[in-house]
């Protein structure tokens, strides 16, 4: 059992773990893993902060539905929809991307 250089975060590794326990690559081969007993897993790490923003702009969204759905039918005549739901659901969706995109872009 040897130390050997992780290939991605260069850390060094013993050459018969699964994976680097640093950042997450494969590192024995898939024969050693199984016979191992272990399986390989992939975990996304997403903070705690982007899983709220998520949340966050999803309740946005859905309270701003079902504002819009109670005004339009406290109104049935026809009435114009209020501005605040509208952009809610606007703010909400728009927030839900970015949210989304920053989980893309710092995922590890």
């Amino acid at each position: 059992m040897a130390l050997i250089s992780c290939p991605e975060c260069s850390k060094e590794v013993s050459d018969s773990a699964p994976s680097c326990p640093n950042c997450g690559v494969a590192i024995a081969s898939k024969a050693e893993s199984r016979a191992a007993g272990a399986s390989l897993t992939t975990v996304q790490e997403t903070s705690k902060k982007l899983k709220l923003h998520t949340l966050g702009s999803v309740a946005a969204v859905v309270i701003g539905v079902v504002w819009l759905m109670a005004q339009m039918n406290a109104g049935e005549g026809g009435g114009e929809p209020g501005a605040v739901p509208i952009l809610l659901i606007v703010g909400g969706l728009g927030w839900y991307f970015v949210t989304r995109f920053r989980i893309w872009w710092h995922h590890k």
